[in-house]
C-alpha cells in the first residue's frame, strides 16, 4: 500500500458514529470551511487558462466545486444525503444535475471537457484508482485530481489525517506515479498547497488524454510546468 502515513485508525464504534455526522451536508461544508477552508482560489486559480465547458464531478460531495462551471455539470457521489442536498440546493438550475453512484463503476453517457477528483483518490486502493482513470479516458478530455498529500511537522494535521475516512494518503511523488503509470493521461501541469490554516496540504495535478496533448503542443493553448 502506497502511503506515507498511517493508515486510519480502527473503526471503533465512537468513530464510526462520529464518520456519520459528516453524512450531514451542514456539518461536512462546516468543517471544511473551518479546518480545510481556502480551497477554491488556488484551484481556481490552476484552471484560470484551461479551455472547458462541461464537468464531471466524481466525489461530489455538497456539490462546492459546481461553481467552477455555467454549463452541463454532472455530480457523483455515494451519499444519499449529499445528493439529496445538492438536489434541494440546486433545484431551480436545469444545467446542474446529480446522481448516487460508486466512482469506481461509473456509466456515463456524454463525454465531458473536464472530470474533477476533488479528496478522492486517498480514499481509493491504487487497484481501484486504476479502474477509475480507465473509466474516465472514456469520458473525459482532461481530470482534475485535488488530494491530501503528507504534512508531517504539524501535530493536530498528523491527528486529523489519522482520523480521516480514507486509507491511502499518498506522497505528491506516490500520487503523480499512479496517476500516470498506465499511459492513458499525460501531465499537463502540477501545483501543491496549504489549507489556510496549514492544517491541510494538497496536490493538484491536470491530466489530458494524449491525443489532446499532442494537439495541445500543436496549437499551444496551455505550457505544461510542474512545481
Amino acid at each position: 500500500m502506497s502511503t506515507e502515513v498511517e493508515p486510519a485508525v480502527y473503526r471503533n464504534g465512537l468513530l464510526t458514529r462520529a464518520h456519520r455526522l459528516f453524512e450531514i451536508p451542514a456539518l461536512f461544508d462546516l468543517y471544511q470551511v473551518l479546518v480545510d477552508g481556502g480551497k477554491h482560489a488556488p484551484v481556481s486559480g490552476f484552471l484560470r487558462e484551461v479551455p472547458y465547458e462541461t464537468v464531471l464531478d466524481l466525489g461530489c460531495g455538497t456539490g462546492a466545486w459546481s461553481y467552477l462551471t455555467r454549463t452541463r455539470y454532472l455530480g457523483i457521489d455515494f451519499s444519499p444525503s449529499f445528493i439529496a442536498g445538492c438536489r434541494r440546493r440546486f433545484a431551480n438550475d436545469p444545467r446542474k444535475s446529480f446522481e448516487v453512484g460508486d466512482v469506481e463503476s461509473i456509466d456515463v453517457a456524454k463525454r465531458y471537457d473536464l472530470a474533477l477528483m476533488m479528496s478522492v483518490l486517498h480514499h481509493l486502493s491504487d487497484a481501484q484508482a486504476r479502474r477509475l482513470l480507465d473509466r474516465l479516458s472514456n469520458c473525459a478530455s482532461r481530470v482534475v485530481v485535488m488530494d491530501l498529500m503528507p504534512n508531517p511537522g504539524n501535530p493536530i494535521s498528523r491527528l486529523l489525517y489519522r482520523l480521516d475516512r480514507g486509507d491511502f494518503i499518498r506522497s505528491a511523488d506516490a500520487q503523480r506515479m499512479l496517476l500516470l503509470e498506465s499511459g492513458d493521461w499525460k501531465l499537463e501541469r502540477e501545483d501543491s498547497f496549504y489549507s489556510y490554516n496549514r492544517l491541510y496540504r494538497h496536490t493538484l495535478f491536470l491530466l489530458c488524454s494524449p491525443s489532446l496533448r499532442t494537439a495541445a503542443s500543436e496549437t499551444d493553448p496551455i505550457k505544461a510546468h510542474a512545481h
